[in-house]
């Protein structure tokens, strides 16, 4: 299917419309219901900056944010800061009133304690990552100032850049990506292993083509490829610039040791750096434009790279533009890339998260906007660009390889640690014997109510699950997912009422969490919507996340009740529920801790 950019520009206008809508309904929604019914508004207490991370003091009587969540931070007026003053002021209305803001993430929770270590009931403090620089100064000497966290604001600007590309005409770069004839396709990459010297390979590659794909099941190494290759290249003394969605995404890229040297000379430069960036990484440049120089490794959000695109009128500035967490992208950002680098490295997978848009998901197949916002997948299928594949995973065990193997043709090959412990004997035996001996999934069986999306019986199981994890004789990472924002709430509501909310402890929607590691991951599928909770996708993601051992817990008839189930999920579920599940019905309890 050939698009053209009129279509382009329309969908891209669609979603930007779509975007505006949902957020000006928070903008003129009253705050007061933000804050006391909806609990999407929250009025904190600045404390102080520990380690580059903001902390802040909120009150029980009220809702905390989702770890992970990301917020609009500000400060207001002095008679804002006291919600009761607010009358009907409007979210938009607080937000005109604003001084400072960051963009900002809960990472932590803990009960607030006084001067003396004494419990303060009453309260819980955070912890926050990403906080801007200049934001940090501006309040860092304003002890106790009151702050509010909001919805975020939609990336408004990234959409926007994205139209100026489409609507390049005389760009071949431009045309190269998004004139092509879209088809859907079965296609095969061509597999790697680590006998083959990845970063020199892809390179090779390079010398005969433009761009090419490199697709990254889960645990393979991505990150790490990216850094050797970024190494590789500024040695050669090219440029070289890395993009993402995420800040996340770039900060693990610097984290890998092939960077130390580049970092060490001042050679890594990033775009808006966050206090804690700032804090964990100082040999980290900041930079507010993105400009190429030989040697030099920037790196930088789609967001940013998008708007320094629509500014490209030459030939392109890097000669190398590697694009990270590709699977993420909307087509329109990979002609971005091409603008920005004379050859492209694109780095993904097409099994996992695809790019979430606002458009819903009957609309976008009802206009065929499918190929515009699953980029990497729509390039891939055309085969217009080599694909290869890592098939060696370094998170997984062998268990838990075959059965995420399941999605990528039995192709993955496990290289994980075998030393690593995979059962708990200090913990009661029924309990323990949920925990695979070989590690990987299980699958525990109970009877849910149809539709409900808080369902008690898998909020049970995964709250003892969670207490007796953190009675190891061992700190392990435990994350507990689900597809559905309101389960989440529920889990973190139930687990979290009983236990002292732990930093190795993640309760998180599946969306929210690709390029997770986790020890053990606890997945809750509530009996409703299954063509949601089962898409291969998103499956696939909370499936693949632990090092250790993934337990699900469904409905008993959860492969019966969902005839339209993906076949690499049924076949997934039917040989879990064949080899290693159990079932729990109302009557039957897991032995709780005895305290």
């Amino acid at each position: 299917m050939k698009y053209s950019r009129l279509e382009h520009s329309k969908f891209l206008e669609e979603e930007l419309q779509t975007q505006t809508k949902v957020f000006n309904q928070k903008l003129n929604t009253s705050a007061t219901f933000l804050l006391q019914e909806r609990e999407e508004l929250f009025v904190a207490q600045f404390l102080t900056f520990k380690d580059g991370e903001m902390i802040l003091k909120f009150s029980t009587n009220r809702g905390l944010p989702r770890k992970g969540e990301y917020l609009y931070c500000f400060t207001v007026p002095k008679e804002l800061r006291d919600y009761r003053n607010w009358g009907e002021k409007t979210y938009g209305d607080l937000i005109k009133e604003k001084s400072n803001f960051t963009e900002t993430a809960c990472v932590w929770q803990a009960p607030s304690r006084d001067k003396d270590g004494n419990l303060e009931k009453d309260f819980y403090i955070a912890g926050f990552r990403g906080v801007e620089l200049d934001f940090s100064v501006n309040i860092s000497e304003a002890g106790k100032m009151i702050l509010l966290l909001g919805p975020n604001r939609p990336p408004f600007e990234y959409i926007a850049n994205l139209q100026k590309i489409v609507q390049n005409n005389y760009s071949e770069n431009v045309s190269s990506i998004l004139d092509q004839d879209f088809q859907k396709a079965t296609w095969q990459p061509s597999l790697l292993d680590n006998k083959n010297d990845i970063p020199n390979f892809i390179l090779s590659q390079l010398a005969l083509t433009d761009q090419v794909v490199l697709i990254g099941p889960p645990g393979t190494g991505k990150t790490f490829q990216i850094a050797e290759i970024c190494k590789l290249l500024c040695k050669q003394g090219k440029s070289v610039l890395v993009t993402s969605l995420t800040n996340r995404a770039l900060i693990e890229v610097v984290e890998k040791p092939a960077l130390e040297n580049l970092l060490d000379e001042g050679k890594v430069f990033k775009t808006k750096i966050s206090t804690d960036e700032a804090k964990d990484i100082p040999r980290l440049q900041q930079t507010k434009e993105i400009n190429p120089q030989p040697g030099n490794l920037v790196l930088s959000t789609f967001f940013i790279a998008s708007s320094e695109a629509t500014n490209v009128t030459d030939n392109p500035p890097f000669d190398y533009v590697i694009v990270d967490e590709a699977s993420q992208a909307l087509l329109a950002m990979f002609s971005a890339a091409k603008i920005l680098g004379k050859k492209n490295i694109w780095i993904g997978d097409t099994k996992q998260l695809p790019p979430i848009v606002a458009i819903n998901e009957d609309k976008i197949s009802k206009n065929n906007y499918d190929f515009l916002v699953d980029g990497l997948n729509s390039l891939s299928d055309t085969s217009s660009v080599p694909i290869f594949q890592l098939t060696e995973t370094y998170r997984l065990p062998q268990r838990g390889s075959n059965y995420t193997g399941l999605f990528y043709n039995n192709s993955l090959k496990s290289r994980a640690k075998t030393d690593i412990r995979l059962s708990f004997p200090e913990i009661p035996n029924d309990v323990n014997l949920l925990f695979n001996p070989n590690g990987g999934s299980t699958l525990i069986k109970t009877d849910l109510e149809v539709g409900n999306k808080r369902p008690k019986n898998a909020m049970g199981i995964a709250k003892l699950l969670v207490a007796h994890l953190l009675t190891v004789n061992e700190k392990i990472h435990i994350s507990v997912l689900s597809n559905y924002i309101d389960t989440v709430k529920a889990l973190q509501k139930i687990i979290y009422g009983s236990i002292e909310n732990p930093k190795n402890l993640l309760i998180e929607t599946v969306a929210r969490i690709q390029g997770l590691t986790t020890d053990v991951a606890i997945f809750v599928i509530p009996n409703a919507g299954y063509n949601y909770s089962l898409e291969r996708r998103l499956f696939n993601v909370a499936t693949s996340r632990a090092k250790r051992h993934t337990i699900i817990i469904a409905d008993k008839n959860i492969i019966s009740s969902s005839p339209n189930i993906n076949e690499d999920v049924k076949i997934y579920l039917q040989k879990l529920s064949d080899e290693y599940s159990f079932y729990y019905s109302n009557e039957k309890k897991l032995i709780e801790s005895k305290t």
